[in-house]
């Protein structure tokens, strides 16, 4: 199964509602929490479900009358790609530079520095022979 890199916006929304559901959930469920932010249609939702789908990102299946639909990408996964992505297109794969861009443009608080300091040393143990 290929996943493209990059989402759509639109089925990014989508994606980012099944990915807080553990089990298939209804469309007309997804269609109420989506419809919450977005002014969408149903047949918008359904249009993006079956582009998902196309591209191996969730599965259909039919309970009863009911179609039921569930991610097969994790939002784990797709985070990891897409933080592949930009590394590699914005920082010539240099977490350096990523890092200290974020720093430069003030975007990490105070206990992102100090999370982040932390992940640091415990890789840096783990690294140790």
């Amino acid at each position: 199964m290929t996943h493209p890199i990059t989402l759509p916006e639109s089925e990014l929304e989508v994606m980012l509602c099944l990915w807080r559901h553990t089990q298939p959930v209804r469309t007309a469920q997804l269609w109420q929490e989506v419809s919450a932010q977005k002014q969408w249609t149903l047949s918008t939702l359904k249009v993006l479900l079956s582009r998902l789908e196309q591209k191996g990102f969730v599965e259909c299946s039919r309970e009863g009358r009911f179609t039921l639909y569930r991610a097969l990408v994790s939002q784990a996964e797709y985070r990891r790609k897409e933080t592949s992505s930009l590394l590699s297109r914005y920082y010539q794969n240099s977490a350096k530079q990523m890092v200290a861009s974020l720093v430069e443009c003030g975007q990490l608080t105070d206990q992102d520095l100090a999370e982040i300091a932390q992940m640091i040393q415990k890789a840096g143990e783990n690294h140790v022979t």
